[in-house]
């Protein structure tokens, strides 16, 4: 009888083991399908990249924080395509950050390949193809197309791994832009030589032009001689030009010079980026000057005149002396530009292979000396001119050091000095009396240096030239909408680059070792009560 009272115990003690086991795992289970739930609706996760790829910055959080119109940023593919590719992961991340940080931003999923409907719109209005792996930002019915890559800095154009990530500077950008009354246009000129006209140059400028839309322009490229600037038009770009402008000269009909000078007689904007292998360009050129801009070039004995190199081998990043690092202009309208930049440690300014400017002799131009009464420090020469109610100032934007030169064919043209460096980048203000108590004003700026705007120094996080461009846009123009933010550049540590092999060992050995210990230690509990009866 006892042990049949001992067996039935058992068989009860086992029948409830089992029971309890069942419930655990179940319990385990469901615990676990809610957590998922809940910490993909409230991104419940932890950040374990050391840029902190996945959390947004707190300078991203306050660029958007004033938008009050709502915003869709759309992903092309379902959430578990997307996280399943690091890259698109990252933005994707990002996006639900914004969203969470301004409620006006909605992020949404749409599979193309069921659903290729629900992004004809975008796709009928726009040049751009749009993929499982495209990004879309929509407000109304304004919008903007990217490709995954555009959201990746990449060394080349060619490569196919990224070294740094831009997501956040290019949804900011976007949203600002699609959300904005008025998106003033950038027209970029492209029929004169410039690298503009084929894809595979304008990838090989992708940053240049990625600049341009980051600052809130709508970015398109025009043929001055068939195309009229668009009345909405606040920026014209020139960069690195091969071909003179057409001028009405008894030959053409058509005068590209007259169309900029119109426009720049409006409350517009124009860059201009030469370097010393650009040959002279007489109508561009004469123009320039009368904006006191004047391109520092050598006529040799034979009668053949060429840009003149600035070369300073003691401020250079290279060892020839031709990639010189520029010194910030003090004060006036062109230190404004980078004011910012020198509020604690202003980082290096290159300008390689540049050619100087030279504004002294400029024909009717006259140098001025502003004073500040309050402190001598911040006295600055400038250069101006007055005819007819316009008036014109050209300011520094940065100079040489006092040890740069200029040589042309090998020569020594010119040696700078402490009182007369070389002008490397300028802008002059053209103010206009719109009424007896209000002025129209119109700015151009110039640079001797076209590989300024290159890939490789537009993307560093060394140097600062793209912080200038921003900074320019910013001063040339009262519209703009300026998106300063820093791209995060891959860490090798990171925990997203182990490969495979050992994410799978990982997971083995994470899901098996609580199987493992809870197994362990019921035997352990079975053995010592069986040793604790005997």
């Amino acid at each position: 009888m006892k042990n049949g009272n001992t067996s039935s115990r058992r068989a009860v003690y086992g029948s409830t083991a089992v029971i309890v086991t069942v419930v655990v795992i179940i319990a385990v289970l469901i615990v676990n399908f809610l957590f998922t739930m809940l910490s993909t609706k409230l991104q419940l996760y932890t950040d374990l990249t050391s840029q902190k790829l996945y959390t947004l910055s707190d300078a991203a959080v306050k660029a958007i924080e004033s938008i009050e119109r709502d915003v869709d940023i759309i992903f092309c593919d379902d959430e578990d395509n997307i996280m399943q590719n690091t890259l698109h992961g990252y933005v994707y991340k990002t996006a639900q950050g914004l969203a969470k940080s301004n409620s006006h931003v909605k992020v949404r999923t749409v599979n193309i390949w069921k659903n290729p409907t629900a992004v004809q719109q975008y796709k009928t209005m726009s040049k751009s193809n749009i993929y499982s792996t495209s990004i879309i930002v929509a407000s109304g019915t304004e919008f903007r197309v990217f490709a995954l890559r555009a959201m990746f800095v990449f060394n080349e154009a060619t490569d196919t791994t990224p070294w740094s990530y831009n997501g956040e500077k290019r949804l900011c950008s976007a949203i600002l832009a699609v959300t904005r009354a008025e998106s003033p246009i950038c027209c970029v000129t492209y029929n004169h030589g410039e690298p503009f006209v084929t894809e595979t140059d304008q990838n090989n400028a992708g940053a240049l032009l990625s600049l341009i839309s980051d600052s809130g322009y709508k970015l398109q490229f025009i043929n001055l001689t068939t195309e009229e600037i668009p009345e909405d038009c606040r920026l014209l770009l020139v960069y690195d030009p091969q071909d003179d402008f057409l001028t009405a000269d008894g030959v053409s009909e058509i005068s590209e010079i007259k169309k900029i000078d119109q426009f720049l007689d409006g409350t517009n904007s124009m860059m201009v980026f030469m370097n010393p292998t650009t040959r002279v360009l007489p109508h561009l050129e004469e123009y320039l000057e009368e904006w006191g801009v004047k391109f520092d070039r050598y006529t040799n004995k034979l009668g053949v005149t060429n840009g003149c190199f600035v070369r300073d081998t003691e401020n250079s990043i290279s060892e020839n002396g031709l990639k010189i690092v520029g010194a910030y202009s003090g004060d006036g309208l062109g230190a404004s530009i980078h004011s910012d930049m020198r509020t604690t440690f202003p980082p290096k300014v290159i300008f390689p292979n540049a050619m100087g400017i030279s504004y002294e002799d400029a024909a009717g131009y006259s140098k001025t000396v502003y004073q500040n009464q309050d402190d001598a420090t911040k006295n600055y020469t400038y250069y101006s001119y007055y005819s007819n109610g316009v008036s014109r100032a050209i300011y520094d934007v940065f100079n040489s050091y006092p040890s740069a030169k200029e040589i042309c064919e090998g020569i020594t043209v010119r040696e700078a000095t402490a009182l007369e460096p070389f002008h490397l980048m300028t802008i002059t203000s053209e103010s206009r009396m719109a009424s007896n108590d209000t002025a129209d004003y119109s700015y151009l700026l110039a640079c001797g240096s076209t590989e300024f705007l290159s890939n490789a120094l537009l993307q560093s996080n060394t140097y600062g030239n793209d912080d200038v461009m921003l900074g320019a846009m910013r001063a040339m123009s009262k519209e703009l909408v300026i998106v300063d933010l820093n791209h995060k550049p891959f860490a090798k540590t990171d925990i997203e680059n182990i490969t495979t092999h050992q994410i799978t060992v990982a997971s083995v050995i994470l899901i098996a070792f609580p199987a493992v210990a809870t197994t362990v230690t019921g035997a352990v509990i079975l053995l010592k009560r069986k040793y604790r009866r005997v």
